[in-house]
């Protein structure tokens, strides 16, 4: 019986110690594992932060590095013009149409000359036609099917750090101006007020000046001039002399009357001085004659 009690109090002991261990090993898995959670996620709540940190500024980057592509492309400012010779069969067609591509492509005629010799064997017509930039090929390409093209140029003209120069000149001069303006309104000095509004007069003067300067950069960068020289063909000349009766009298008669364009344009260059000579020598000869009869008389 003292055996067996003994027996069964062992068995429970050692049931009871592993029981013990059991919830001991439990607890630290347990521990272990919600204490390993928040590590994970301490560690992954940073790396995620700086990586949208990291993704946003690419992408802050990126827009911005595409914006300054396309400011460097627009910052370009290119001027361009051009000019074409064309023989053309009908002048008076094709000043028409000149002006009809003109009107289409959103440009004007700056200015029109036309040209006729005296026999009318030919004649031209020189126009400057403005259009802008964008539309300079198109409107050459449809100029060009007017009639024969006998001769084209071309010229380029890069303004964009002349350009781009005159702009920062007109921002410093506009900020230079604001300063002077905030002095001006807080000056109390007599003097300092004069000094002051002389350089502000100064200054935008100076204003002024660059900004015709940039506008006229700008308008030669808008737009493009065309100077188109618009000429018909001369008619034939007949190289063979001409002989005969006929012939001789128009080339006689033609001799005479260059004769006597030749002795009436003498005669007319001569008779002043022979109305002066006579106004002086006639009173002179006529004393020096009556000098000698009254010597001559006894």
């Amino acid at each position: 019986m003292i055996m067996r009690r003994y027996t069964s109090l062992r068995w429970a002991a050692l049931v009871a110690a592993a029981g013990v261990a059991l919830a001991g090993c439990a607890g630290g898995a347990d521990s272990g594992g919600s204490s390993g959670a928040p590590a994970s996620s301490a560690d992954s709540g940073p790396s995620g932060v700086g990586s949208r940190e990291a993704g946003s500024e690419a992408d802050s980057a990126a827009p911005e590095s595409a914006g300054g592509a396309d400011q460097d492309l627009t910052s370009e400012h290119i001027a361009r013009e051009a000019g074409l010779d064309i023989t053309v069969k009908d002048l008076d067609k094709s000043v028409e149409r000149v002006r009809s591509v003109a009107e289409d492509a959103d440009g004007r005629i700056s200015s029109e000359q036309t040209r006729t010799d005296p026999d009318r064997q030919w004649s031209s017509t020189r126009i400057e036609v403005t259009v802008p930039a964008e539309e300079l090929d198109a409107t050459l390409a449809e100029l060009e099917d007017l009639g024969e093209v006998t001769e084209r140029t071309s010229e380029t003209t890069d303004l964009s750090s002349t350009y781009t120069d005159t702009d920062a000149r007109v921002r410093t001069m506009k900020k230079s101006i604001s300063r002077l303006e905030k002095l001006l309104d807080g000056a109390e000095d007599l003097g300092q007020v004069i000094k002051i509004e002389d350089e502000l007069t100064d200054r935008e003067a100076d204003l002024e000046s660059l900004t015709r300067r940039l506008k006229a950069l700008e308008k030669r960068t808008t737009t493009a001039p065309i100077t188109l020289d618009l000429s018909t063909e001369s008619a034939p000349v007949n190289d063979e002399e001409e002989t005969g009766f006929v012939a001789g009298l128009q080339h006689g008669w033609s001799a005479f009357t260059s004769s006597v364009a030749v002795l009436v344009t003498v005669l007319g260059a001569v008779l002043p001085f022979a109305v002066v000579a006579a106004l002086v020598l006639g009173p002179l000869w006529w004393w020096i004659r009556r000098r000698r009869s009254g010597v001559s008389e006894p």
